[in-house]
Order: C-alpha cells, then structure tokens, then sequence
C-alpha cells in the first residue's frame, strides 16, 4: 500500500465515525436520546481527538502534506486542509467542554439543561468530516493519477506514519480507538 492509499483507507473509518455522529445528532435534536450515554459522547471525543485528530490529521500534517505541498501548485490547497484540521479541533474542544459541563451538572445532581450544544457541536463535525474528506479525496486522486510522489519519498512518507502511529499509542492504541468506534456503530441507538 503507498501513502496516498494509506490515508484513503483512513478516509473509511473517519467516514464511518461521521455516520455515527450524525446519527446522534439527529437523535439528540429529535429527542430520541435517551439511550445515548454520556459515555457514548465521551468515546466519540476521544476518537475525534487521538484516532482522527492526532493519528489521521497527523500523517497529512507531519508526513504527506509536507511532501506534496510544493508539488504541482499544491500550496493552496495544503494551506485549505490545515485550516480545516484547525476547524476539526475547534469543534472537538467545543463538544469536550460540553460533554464536562454536563458531567459536572450529573455529578453535582444539578439539572443538566439543554443537550443542543451537544446535537450542534456532533452536527458540526459531522458536516466537517463530509465537506472536508469530499475536497482531499479528490487532492489524493490527483496527486495518485499524476504519479506526484516519488517511490523514495512514498517510502519516507510510510516511515513518518508510522512515528506518527507510534505517537498516538501505537499499532494497540489504533485498534482499541478502531473498536471503540465499532462499538458506537452498534450501539442501540445507532439502530
């Protein structure tokens, strides 16, 4: 496997965890939540934050962006994707705060109010993940049908992933974070 289908396979899950967020958003907003768990949030944090943002965003960022960013007036569109991630992350720290105020509110026994944030910030990467997965996989077509990387630089592109699989926990990490995401798809409320 070279390092442009690499990432496309990780396209698979990041879309896969879109779904499931989606779903919850829509069952949140529909009021049909009541078998969502805060640990169901909580686990979709994680994943946006270790399995997406550190592992997946990492390898664009710290191994494939780098090598194609001069590359065929690639420039903008690397600059576009970094922003994005950024948006990515915005909105992840958004729902974790979320998710700690409604744990405080279970904690202290208050009231936990409106689960809206919630439902928006889930919508709001799930949007994410749609618009900005749609744009880089037609980067990676191109940048497969040019023949833009070199079988030197895919070689040390693939050794940059794996410092940064090393970096989120490693090859154990990934397919605890890939079975956590499992579990959500089949979770009741997923049905």
């Amino acid at each position: 496997m070279n390092a442009t289908s690499d990432l496309k396979k990780d396209h698979l899950f990041v879309r896969r965890f879109g779904e499931v967020i989606q779903k919850c958003s829509d069952k949140i907003y529909a009021g049909k939540d009541s078998d969502i768990l805060l640990e169901d949030l909580e686990i979709a944090s994680v994943i946006m934050e270790e399995l997406i943002d550190t592992f997946h965003h990492g390898k664009e960022e710290e191994a494939y962006f780098p090598s194609t960013n001069n590359k065929n007036s690639f420039s903008e569109d690397v600059r576009k994707f970094l922003i994005e991630h950024e948006l990515g992350r915005r909105i992840s720290r958004m729902f974790k705060r979320e998710l700690l105020i409604w744990r405080k509110c279970i904690i202290e026994g208050k009231q936990t109010g409106s689960k809206e944030p919630i439902a928006r910030f889930l919508k709001s990467y799930a949007v994410f993940i749609t618009d900005h997965l749609g744009k880089e996989e037609k980067f990676l077509d191109i940048v497969e049908d040019k023949s833009i990387i070199s079988i030197d630089e895919d070689r040390a592109i693939r050794h940059r992933y794996e410092l940064c699989k090393n970096k989120s926990g490693g090859q154990a990490r990934i397919e605890e974070l890939l079975k956590l995401l499992e579990y959500l798809e089949h979770r009741d409320w997923m049905k």
